[in-house]
């Protein structure tokens, strides 16, 4: 059971997208981002970073992750 401290904060988040550094020195062009929207994405975002899509049809094409300078789907569970 959680304490009544921790149920105080949980709270959800919302946010346009984010970076996630692994260090406190990263620049902004290196951080991995999260963000979400409709249809494929098209921005340019550093390798690392995932891509929510909010109107896939199918576990194939829900999630995408930045590899190699290009966005690849992640399949879903079959």
């Amino acid at each position: 059971m959680a304490s009544k401290f921790s149920e105080r904060l949980r709270k959800p988040i919302a946010a346009v997208g984010f970076g996630v550094r692994a260090t406190a020195t990263m620049t902004d062009n290196v951080v991995p981002t999260v963000t979400s929207g409709a249809g494929v994405p098209s921005d340019s975002e550093p390798n690392g970073s995932i891509y929510m899509r909010t109107d896939s049809s199918d576990a194939d094409t829900a999630i995408y992750a930045r590899v190699g300078g290009a966005w690849v789907a992640m399949l879903g569970a079959s």
